[in-house]
């Protein structure tokens, strides 16, 4: 057989036909082969590749654990915020809460398919691209990104870098977080989360920062702005790009009108508005400043700077809003009206000098270059002004008899009226343009946004104010200055100040505690004192430089007798004084030297208070605290105040001493409250030179305290401008409030009136006295008007007989 050739009929060989067949079925045997293997391998470094990706991908759980900066909140008495804290504005809200307007506007422009894709878009991916040729130069370029993937980059901190690997590792969380979460939940994250601009994170931060109002309020051009930022906050701020931010918000409702939310005429009748906003810092107040940054201190001091900006600490404090509005108010005011007296200072910065440029249009705070802490224009970051309110302005145009002013974007006319006070009534001698003044405004029309005033100046002078409850040591008002973003320097907490008379009630009850009684006879006239603890004559006037012979140790007091105070203070000794004073709480030095009696030696403010705050808490003082409690985010008790009290004085001491500062204000140099329909007591102070001017007093829940004076150097505040002409106006009018609205109360409730009297503690001896020679009172011979009931210890020798002419003789008005 070997050779033998087998044909078909045509001659054919029939294995070459088989042959064939058999070399192309290997052929593709080969070819499945190799693919199988590429295959294989493709596969496989896939899977690789997957894992490595898996290896560096932050797990899922992220989310969930990620701890966003929150805001702390600082409460006033009444609960009410009066202070946020925060390295990221942040405010977090449930998916119900966000309107359904603002939705749409995101998802329309953001990720139209939101509700329908597990994570990735391809289709949207498609879209963006057309969309992007379509509009190439006119709107920002769109990802395509869902809102998956860009809550991927910003929660879990991912890459942005533009390739590959970073889109796979962000394609592979997408679709991990779709399928932990439901679409709800992805859409609160993304709305509570994201970065939106000048400090605000999420919608509802960033809503309350451009339209002063909650998420849930905004209209729909205001959604749509809000949704137009996500894209890029620093590029569409209406505070950076206003313009481009325009485009952007009108980009938005055109999405929304292309999905189907809103109507062609709605679009078009919406991107007609302007972007209206609220200024930059329209809610940067001067509210409480004082108050509230001793607050933050004492955070920092205690929880540190992360638990203060980061943690969402819920701090409850003791400020009455109530109270430090009024304080405010008055203390301003009064500054305002003792500056006055002194005259105009042509000192007032001027934006032509300074050249700033298009400074009619200006709406941003100025720093003043002789002083680069001030900012100047403080009432410009004010949302809105008020008749009385006291604001800066600029001047736009002066003429001889009138000025045009603007204040943010008020304009006004300034007429000639009201100055006699600037010694001149021609307008043009006062002001130039471009100056930046202060005005009060008398009349204004919101509506047409303008406004009449008079011309006013910024105070060179100080004050201070602190209110405290003396049953519970809560500080309910506190100022500190003028102005925070003026001076940031507390008088009321950190300056030392000469106390000048307001010490006097304390070494008086130094007296009443070492034998003397209210009717003891004191001799008031020019005398020489050999102080043996300084080693000097010592001889000091009387304010009013008059002598009224023998007075009693009440009339010392009422009447703020120099000489008797020295007198009582060398009978009990220096050194009995400074530990009476120290006794009720007077940590700052003093010696015991014979001016103390006048307060020589510099006090704080808040001491004296404190001190004062002892006579109508029947003889305890309770050092006085800012902070009831702090929560942490979750409502654990952080910190509770403890009261720590002290018990300086007896209770009968404490009101008889009550009774000799009620004289003050019957008929001493506190004589003008006495109109007031309250049993209110206090002392007023001056100091050399009238360089310090005081007020102390108290009802019986409310002590305060007033100082007025210059910061640093001890200047004059003006001729005669005691505590009783400069400091008690502004006690009086903040109490006088007070009574005013505990009337209205009453009277909503349908009750009389009654303002509450001192309790009058057990063991006390009340006697008939003839106040001015401090024996029984004789109505043959005394003056009806001179009749006290005197109060005395059961342990006092009280007064065995009535007084004569004699008597009468030795003293004299």
């Amino acid at each position: 057989m070997k050779g033998v050739k087998i044909f078909l009929s045509d001659g054919e060989n029939p294995l070459k036909k088989y042959w064939f067949w058999f070399k192309k079925r290997k052929f593709w045997q080969t070819v499945v082969i190799v693919l199988i293997v590429v295959g294989l391998m493709g596969l496989g470094t896939a899977i690789g590749v997957y894992k490595a990706l898996l290896q560096n991908l932050p797990p899922v759980s992220d989310i969930e654990e990620f701890e966003p900066g929150i805001i702390t909140y600082i409460y006033a008495d009444d609960e009410e915020v009066i202070a946020e804290f925060a390295e990221q504005k942040r405010v977090e809200i449930a998916y119900e809460d966000i309107p359904e307007i603002l939705k749409q506007a995101i998802l329309a422009t953001e990720d139209p398919r939101f509700f329908k894709h597990s994570g990735i878009d391809f289709l949207g991916i498609f879209r963006a691209a057309l969309e992007n040729i379509k509009n190439l130069g006119k709107v920002r370029p769109h990802g395509g990104s869902t809102i998956t993937q860009q809550l991927v980059r910003d929660v879990l901190k991912m890459s942005r870098a533009p390739n590959m690997r970073r889109k796979l590792k962000e394609i592979i969380l997408s679709l991990k977080i779709e399928k932990r979460y439901n679409k709800e939940q992805i859409f609160t994250l993304y709305c509570n989360q994201f970065y939106l601009g000048h400090g605000s994170y999420g919608v509802e931060a960033v809503s309350q920062k451009y339209f002063g109002k909650s998420v849930a309020e905004v209209n729909l051009v205001e959604a749509a702005l809000i949704a137009g930022i996500f894209r890029g906050p620093s590029i569409y701020s209406p505070y950076n790009n206003p313009k481009l931010m325009l485009k952007r918000r009108n980009h938005v409702l055109n999405r929304m009108y292309e999905e189907g939310y809103i109507s062609k005429d709605v679009s078009e009748s919406a991107q007609e508005e302007p972007v209206s906003v609220l200024p930059r810092n329209a809610f940067i107040s001067d509210f409480a400043a004082y108050f509230i940054e001793e607050v933050r201190k004492y955070l920092i001091e205690n929880y540190g700077s992360d638990s203060l900006y980061r943690d969402g600490l819920k701090v409850y404090t003791t400020l009455n809003r109530d109270y430090q509005h009024y304080s405010e108010k008055t203390l301003r005011t009064q500054l305002h009206v003792l500056d006055k007296k002194q005259g105009w200072r042509k000192d007032k910065p001027n934006l032509v000098d300074m050249e700033v440029e298009e400074w009619e249009q200006i709406l941003k705070p100025l720093k003043d270059k002789n002083n680069p802490d001030r900012v100047l224009l403080d009432s410009w970051l004010k949302l809105s002004v008020e008749n009385g309110d006291i604001v800066e302005a600029i001047v736009l145009e002066v003429e001889r008899r009138k000025a045009g002013v603007k204040v943010r974007d008020y304009t006004g006319i300034l007429a000639n009226k009201k100055i006699a006070w600037t010694k001149s009534n021609n307008l043009k001698t006062l002001i130039k343009k471009g100056d930046i003044i202060h005005v009060r405004i008398d009349k204004i029309d919101e509506e047409k946004k303008t406004f009449q005033a008079t011309l006013d100046q910024e105070p060179e002078l100080e004050g201070a104010f602190l209110a405290i409850e003396p049953q519970t040591g809560q500080i309910k008002a506190m100022i500190g200055g003028y102005s925070f973003k003026k001076l940031k320097f507390n008088q009321a907490t950190q300056a030392l100040r000469q106390s000048g008379s307001v010490i006097k009630p304390l070494l008086y009850t130094a007296a009443l505690e070492n034998g003397y009684l209210p009717t003891s006879i004191f001799i008031d006239e020019p005398t020489e004192f050999p102080d043996k603890w300084s080693g000097t004559i010592y001889s000091p006037p009387n304010y009013d430089e008059k002598y009224k012979g023998a007075v009693t140790l009440r009339q010392g007091l009422e009447e703020s007798r120099n000489i008797v105070s020295v007198r009582v203070l060398d009978a009990i000794s220096p050194q009995v004084g400074v530990d009476y004073v120290k006794k009720f709480g007077i940590t700052s030095p003093v010696y015991p030297y014979l001016s103390l009696a006048l307060g020589a030696f510099e006090i704080r403010m808040i001491e004296l208070v404190s001190a004062f705050s002892t006579f109508p808490n029947k003889g305890v003082r309770i050092t006085p605290y800012l902070i009831t409690r702090v929560e942490d985010k979750d409502g654990n008790i952080l910190e509770e105040s403890e009261i720590e009290s002290y018990e300086v004085i007896s209770p009968q001491l404490a009101y008889i001493m009550t009774t000799f500062l009620r004289g003050v204000v019957q008929r001493g140099t506190a004589w003008p409250v006495a109109v007031l329909e309250k049993n209110l007591c206090g002392k007023t102070g001056t100091t050399d030179n009238f360089s310090d001017a005081w007020f102390m007093g108290f009802s019986p829940r409310l002590c305060a305290g007033v100082w007025i004076g210059h910061e640093k150097e001890r200047r004059k505040i003006g001729d005669r401008q005691s505590g009783m002409v400069a400091a008690l106006p502004v006690w009086q009018s903040f109490f006088s409030q007070i009574i005013e609205e505990e009337k209205k109360t009453a009277e909503e409730a349908g009750e009389e009136y009654k303002p509450e009297e001192f309790e009058i503690p057990p063991h006390l001896e009340f006697v008939e006295i003839d106040r001015r020679t401090g024996l029984l009172f004789n109505p043959f011979i005394c003056l009806s008007q001179y009749m006290i009931r005197e109060v005395f210890l059961p342990t006092m020798t009280k007064p065995s007989r009535h007084c004569t002419y004699e008597d009468h003789m030795m003293t004299y008005d």
